[in-house]
C-alpha cells in the first residue's frame, strides 16, 4: 500500500509565512469562540445565525449557553411563522433581531421579527425557487449597504435588508463566462447559498449531472459592482497542467466538478474551502480518462486571488456519483501536541477526512489502497487505488449481505431479495459499474449529503449524520425523452401522458393510497426531491432516468400546474453532444422494499456519529428518527428515505437534531448521544435548526415543517386540504431563561 502524498500548490516560503502566524491567529479565534460576546453593560450580547449553516465555518455552532442540559426540558414554542402550502427546506438567517426566510406565496422572501415572528416585509411571490436551501446576508465594508443576496433564474440578485426592495441595478448573469453557449446551459445557479468574505461573494454552481452539463467553476464576484474578480477552473483549460488528468479538451464537453453543496471560510486568513462533485456523466467516465482533478476534491482557495493553496481528492476518476455533498466544517483540535486549526469533510463513501487548514497536511494518516478492477465498461480507465483513512472509522456500513436484509420484510419478498442479492456483482466498495446489475454500498444517496456535518470548534469534535442506503446500478444505452409542444406546459403535458398518467391519472388525482395524487405535490416535496424521485423511483414506481435537462423542467412545470416558471429558450443542441444520441445511463437505483417502503437494509438507516478529532476516536453512534409503523417495536429505525436535514451544536452542551418521521426536534447530550428532550412539531421537519438570541433570550428555530395537501385516505378528486407549513421557534419561558 502506498502512503498518501499531499499535492500542494503553495510555495514553501508562503507556507512558512502562513504557519508562523497560524498560532497567534488560532489563539485569538479560540478565545473569541470560547465564550459568548459581551455587550457594553457586561451582559451577553445577542448572537446571530448570520450565515447558511450558522457560521462562515459551516459548523452549525452557536456560542449560546442559556439553554443547556439543566433547563432544556422546559423549552416551549415561542412563535411560528406560517408559510401556507409552500415548503422551505433551507436554513433561515438571523441578523440583528431579524429573521430572513423564504418559501411563502410560492417562493417569496420574508423578514420577520426574530423574537415574535411578526412579519416586517415580504417580497413579491416566486422570488426564489423551491430548491434553494438558504439566503446570504451582506453588509458592505463601509456599512452603507445591508443586503440579502440570492439566486433568481441563473442570476445573482440583491434586496435591501431593511425594506425588501429589489435592487434593479444589480443583476449578474451566471451563464456567462463558462466557455459555453449560454443557450445550451439549462441551469448553473447553485441550490446552496454563497458565502461572503468582506465585499466578495463566493459561489459554486449546480449545473446538473447530465452529458453536456456546464463546467462547475468556482467564482468570486464584487458585491458592490457585480464584477467578476476571479474564476477557478475545476475542469482545466488547455494550458493548465491538470488537463493530463482529463484527456484532450475537457472543457468543451465535460461538465460538473462543481461546488453544489455549501462552502466554508476561514475569515481571518481569507481562505475558501469548497468541495466538488464528480465530472459528468456520473457513472460513465470513458470520455474523461484520468483522475479528473479537481472533481471530488476539497479545495483551499485564496479568496484575494482565486489561486489554489492546496487540495485533496477523496475519489479518483469517480464513476459512482460519490461527490462530496456536505460542507467542509472548521474547528480546532490537538494534533501532535499542538492546537491545529482544521477542516473536515465527510463523503458519500462513509469516510471522514481531516486536515490542517493552512498546510493541507492530514490530521490522521491516509493510505492509497487497491480497489476492485473487475468487470467494467469498455474504454474505462479506472484508478487502481483510492484514499482510505487509517484512523477515522467509517460512519456508515460499507457492505450488504443477506444477513443485513431488514428482518421486517416478509415473504415472499424476503426470498426474492436474497436471490437478487446473490446475483449482483459485488467486489467491495468501489466496485465499478457495468452493463450487469452491480451493488453499491453505500449507494450514491448514502453516507453524508448536504447539511449533514457539524462541529464543535472548541472541543474539537465533528458530528456526522449518515445514511445507510444501498443501491443497484446498471448501465444501459438509451435515448433521452422529449415532450411535444411549444411551451413548457405543453411539453410537460406530453411527457406526463407518456410516462405518468397510467398510474397517477389524466387529471393527476392518482389512485390513493397506492398511486398518490400529484395535485399540490409541491406543498410537501421540494423540486429536488421530486427530481430524485422521478429519476430513481420508489416501489411500485419505476425510475425514469431518461427524463433529463429541459425535459425534466417541462415535466415538473406541468405536474406543479405551472408552479415552476420557465423562460428557457427553444432547446439548442450542443455541438458534438446532440441530445438525440443514445448514451450510457443508469438510474440511481436506491434499493427500497416493495412491502415496507423502507430501505432493504437492516435498520438503523440513519445514524449520528460523534468523532473526537483530538484522538480520531468515535465517541458514540446512535440512530436518529424512526418509522412509527415499523412492525418490530422497540427499534429506532432511522429515517430511511430521501429526506435531508441537519443538526445544530451549542456551547450549552447540546445537539439539536430533527426527527422528520416522528415530527420532533430533539436535544442530545454530545458526550453520550442520549436524548435529553423532544419537542413536537406540527408536521415533518425538513432543514437545519438555527440557534440565536434576541434581547438576551435564546431561540431554536426549526426551518420548516412540511405538511401534505392530500393526506392519505382523502377521497379521489377531493379538493386539496388547506396546508399551514410553519417555521417553529422554541425558547425557554421568560421566567426560567
Amino acid at each position: 500500500m502506498n502512503r498518501f502524498h499531499l499535492s500542494t500548490f503553495v510555495s514553501r516560503k508562503r507556507l512558512c509565512a502562513a504557519a508562523l502566524g497560524a498560532a497567534a491567529v488560532a489563539a485569538s479565534v479560540f478565545a473569541v469562540q470560547a465564550a459568548p460576546p459581551k455587550g457594553a453593560n457586561g451582559a451577553s450580547a445577542d448572537v446571530d445565525w448570520g450565515s447558511y449553516e450558522g457560521t462562515l465555518g459551516a459548523n452549525h455552532y452557536s456560542t449560546l449557553t442559556q439553554v443547556n442540559q439543566s433547563n432544556v426540558d422546559k423549552l416551549q414554542v415561542a412563535w411560528t411563522y406560517d408559510l401556507g402550502s409552500a415548503v422551505s427546506v433551507g436554513n433561515p438567517l438571523v441578523v440583528k433581531g431579524v429573521m430572513y426566510v423564504f418559501g411563502k406565496n410560492g417562493g417569496a422572501i420574508s423578514a420577520v421579527d426574530a423574537a415574535t415572528g411578526k412579519e416586517i416585509w415580504i417580497t413579491e411571490p416566486k422570488m426564489v425557487g423551491p430548491r434553494l436551501r438558504g439566503l446570504t446576508y451582506w453588509e458592505s465594508t463601509d456599512h452603507s449597504k445591508h443586503r440579502v443576496v440570492f439566486f433568481k433564474g441563473n442570476h445573482i440578485r440583491q434586496i435591501d435588508a431593511a425594506t425588501g426592495k429589489l435592487d434593479p441595478d444589480y443583476d449578474v448573469d451566471l451563464k456567462l463566462g463558462l466557455e459555453r453557449d449560454p443557450e445550451v446551459i439549462v441551469n448553473v445557479q447553485n441550490s446552496s447559498p454563497p458565502k461572503v468574505w468582506h465585499d466578495t461573494l463566493l459561489l459554486g454552481s449546480s449545473p446538473g449531472e447530465e452529458y453536456g452539463s456546464a463546467v462547475g467553476d468556482i467564482r468570486g464576484f464584487d458585491l458592490n459592482t457585480g464584477k467578476l474578480l476571479w474564476q477557478f477552473h475545476t475542469i482545466p483549460t488547455q494550458d493548465e497542467p491538470e488537463i493530463k488528468t482529463w484527456g484532450p479538451n475537457p472543457r468543451a464537453f465535460n461538465g460538473g466538478a462543481n461546488a453544489w453543496t455549501g462552502t466554508s471560510v476561514d475569515e481571518n486568513r481569507g481562505i475558501l474551502y469548497a468541495v466538488t462533485g464528480s465530472g459528468t456523466y456520473d457513472f460513465w467516465g470513458v470520455d474523461r480518462p484520468g483522475n479528473n482533478l479537481y472533481a471530488d476534491c476539497l479545495l483551499a482557495i485564496d479568496i484575494r486571488t482565486g489561486k489554489l493553496l492546496w487540495h485533496f481528492q477523496d475519489v479518483h476518476h469517480d464513476v459512482w456519483d460519490y461527490d462530496l455533498a456536505s460542507s467542509p466544517v472548521l474547528f480546532t483540535a490537538r494534533s501532535n501536541g499542538r492546537m491545529v486549526d482544521s477542516v473536515a469533510i465527510a463523503g458519500k463513501t462513509g469516510f471522514l477526512f481531516a486536515f490542517d487548514r493552512v498546510t493541507g497536511k492530514p490530521l490522521f494518516p491516509i493510505e492509497e489502497r487497491p480497489v476492485p478492477q473487475g468487470e467494467h465498461m469498455e474504454g474505462e480507465k479506472l484508478s487502481p487505488t483510492q484514499p482510505f483513512p487509517t484512523v477515522l472509522k467509517p460512519f456508515v456500513r460499507q457492505t450488504f449481505t443477506v444477513d443485513d436484509i431488514d428482518p421486517a420484510i416478509p415473504e415472499p419478498e424476503r426470498s426474492e431479495l436474497q436471490k437478487k442479492l446473490a446475483s449482483l456483482r459485488w467486489e467491495g466498495i468501489f466496485t465499478p459499474p457495468s452493463t450487469r446489475a452491480t451493488l453499491q454500498a453505500p449507494g450514491s444517496n448514502g453516507g453524508a449529503n448536504f447539511g449533514l456535518t457539524a462541529a464543535d470548534p472548541i472541543r474539537g469534535r465533528v458530528y456526522v449524520l449518515g445514511f445507510d442506503i444501498p443501491a443497484v446500478i446498471q448501465l444501459t444505452k438509451s435515448m433521452p425523452q422529449f415532450g411535444a409542444g411549444n411551451t413548457p406546459m405543453e411539453r410537460g403535458r406530453s411527457l406526463y401522458q407518456q410516462n405518468c398518467a397510467m398510474c397517477h391519472g389524466a387529471d393527476r388525482a392518482g389512485h390513493p393510497p397506492t398511486y398518490p395524487s400529484l395535485v399540490g405535490v409541491s406543498s410537501h416535496m421540494s423540486i429536488e426531491e421530486l427530481t430524485d424521485l422521478i429519476h430513481v423511483g420508489k416501489p411500485p414506481m419505476p425510475g425514469f432516468p431518461n427524463i433529463v435537462g429541459q425535459s425534466m423542467t417541462d415535466l415538473l412545470t406541468y405536474v406543479n400546474n405551472g408552479f415552476i416558471p420557465s423562460d428557457a429558450p427553444p432547446r439548442k443542441v450542443m455541438k458534438g453532444l446532440a441530445e438525440g444520441e443514445p448514451r450510457w445511463r443508469t438510474d440511481y437505483g436506491y434499493w427500497y422494499s416493495k412491502s415496507t417502503g423502507n430501505g432493504v437494509m437492516r435498520p438503523p438507516w440513519t445514524t449520528l456519529t460523534a468523532y473526537d478529532m483530538n484522538t480520531g476516536k468515535q465517541l458514540w453512534q446512535v440512530p436518529v428518527d424512526s418509522d412509527p409503523n415499523y412492525p418490530i417495536k422497540g427499534i429506532k429505525t432511522g429515517t430511511g428515505d430521501l429526506t435531508k436535514y441537519g443538526i445544530a451544536v451549542t456551547a450549552g452542551n447540546l445537539l439539536f437534531v430533527p426527527e422528520p418521521r416522528l415530527k420532533k426536534l430533539m436535544a442530545l447530550d454530545p458526550d453520550t448521544g442520549k436524548t435529553i428532550w423532544e419537542g413536537d412539531l406540527p408536521e415533518k421537519a425538513v432543514g437545519i435548526p438555527a440557534v440565536y438570541s434576541v434581547n438576551g433570550r435564546e431561540y431554536i428555530a426549526m426551518p420548516a415543517a412540511s405538511g401534505t395537501a392530500n393526506p392519505k385516505g382523502a377521497p379521489k378528486g377531493a379538493a386539496p386540504a388547506e396546508v399551514h407549513n410553519k417555521f417553529v421557534v422554541f425558547a425557554l419561558p421568560t421566567e426560567t431563561k
